[in-house]
């Protein structure tokens, strides 16, 4: 399989922004398939596509950042955009202004740059943004899941789920796999790790050096690491910086660049004051578990293990990226948050729609789900009523979905993608 040929479910997405907008703008992480994305649309629509990571490209773009900007026939499709800098943005944005019509610019970029105030106001009104994740376990099979839309829209029909074709084995076998497409078509677990090392490598020693002149790229890889080891958990800078020898400041700042650059992303607490208890703290997730259980040295083996204290953080994550992946092109506008009460019940995804209703999902990293399992989601579906749709607990058996009571369901992590439209 190539991943080349494979159609992003995204794709459909920044298509329609581009029929809507002056200025598409994909985000995501280096190698998540943002250059062949745009490749496809520039062969769909012609137009020029120009890639900063080619040095005399950059030289021109940062030189004459105007002159730059106005070359070659529309959509003009710009690669690595965060390379040239603000002047390069200020100048796109007088052009789109000039002949404010849709369709003209299509901007790709490694790095939150066009998240930074002043150039997000540049564009504001002018263009929207597309995230590009890793490729989703749908989207290798060549197709795109609507999960999040059928937990809405028609969560009766997620109990009538038959059993999964995945089975325990699986599912740590793709948790390893990750998401990007290069090191997921690999044959070897060897030439996965030796590709995510020189990765994270080539990301500490250009773009965050780029972003930040940092002298010791060596320490942003051994925190990345440390992070992989708590990946869904509630970040304290105060125990990272024990751990990790770095001062807590440096901890804070080295953090905010790992996810300007698209490899880690924080959860944001979920409340509407339901209790005065509720817990405000993001949970941190690496973008990639396969990029996780490269940085541990985890294998599909060793996940299976009686004991394996990865086991329960990386399936989380694994789920957690799925969902936000789904959420980038569903029907359904939401928002990923968790929520916990001090002391308390909680829930690792709290997935909220614009009018205000709530599907509740819980990762278990077992076969067999019992009632205690759904102690959080009663507790959130009791305090919410009308308001909480669904809650879900997934699990890493074959056994379909089975109702738990009053809007309570479990399935297998394979439901994500095998309720997919082809």
């Amino acid at each position: 399989m190539d991943h080349t040929s494979l159609t992003r479910a995204c794709s459909v997405v920044a298509e329609e922004y581009l029929s809507t907008f002056r200025v598409v703008t994909l985000n995501g992480p280096r190698q998540a398939g943002k250059t062949t994305l745009l490749r496809q649309m520039q062969h769909e629509h012609c137009g020029t596509l120009l890639n900063l990571d080619d040095e005399q490209l950059l030289q021109a773009a940062v030189g004459d950042p105007l002159a730059f900007a106005t070359s070659g026939g529309e959509p003009r499709f710009i690669d690595e955009v965060q390379r040239a800098g603000d002047p390069l943005v200020r100048a796109i944005e007088a052009e789109v202004d000039a002949t404010p019509s849709p369709g003209r610019y299509v901007l790709a970029g490694s790095t939150r740059f066009l998240a930074t105030p002043s150039l997000s106001e540049s564009l504001a009104g002018r263009g929207a943004v597309v995230d590009v994740w890793p490729f989703s376990q749908g989207e290798f099979e060549g197709s795109f899941e609507n999960f999040v839309d059928i937990a809405f829209d028609d969560p009766d029909s997620l109990k009538s789920l038959p059993p999964s074709a995945v089975d325990r084995a699986g599912y740590f076998t793709r948790l390893c796999r990750g998401g990007f497409p290069e090191p997921a078509l690999m044959k070897t677990a060897r030439a996965r790790r030796a590709w995510f090392r020189s990765y994270v490598r080539a990301i500490a020693e250009r773009d965050i050096r780029e972003m930040s002149r940092i002298n010791e790229p060596s320490a942003i890889t051994s925190l990345l690491a440390h992070l992989a080891s708590t990946t869904a958990q509630e970040h304290n800078s105060a125990n990272t910086s024990n751990k990790t020898g770095l001062h807590r400041t440096t901890v804070n700042r080295y953090v905010e660049l790992l996810e300007a650059v698209f490899l880690v992303h924080r959860l944001p607490a979920w409340s509407r004051n339901l209790t005065a208890r509720v817990v405000k703290h993001p949970r941190l997730h690496l973008t990639d578990t396969g990029l996780a259980a490269s940085l541990l040295g985890i294998s599909p083996e060793s996940l299976a293990k009686p004991v394996a204290p990865a086991r329960g953080p990386l399936v989380e994550t694994f789920i957690v990226n799925e969902l936000a992946k789904h959420a980038t092109w569903s029907e359904t506008a939401v928002r990923l948050h968790h929520w916990r009460v001090s002391g308390g019940a909680e829930v690792d995804v709290v997935l909220e729609r614009d009018d205000g209703q709530v599907v509740g999902i819980e990762a278990k990293a077992k076969d067999t789900v019992t009632a205690e399992d759904f102690r959080g989601l009663t507790t959130l579906r009791d305090l919410l009523g009308d308001q909480f749709t669904l809650g879900v607990v997934f699990h890493t058996g074959r056994q379909g979905g089975i109702g738990f009571g009053d809007r309570l369901v479990s399935l297998p992590i394979a439901a994500l993608w095998e309720t997919a439209r082809r």
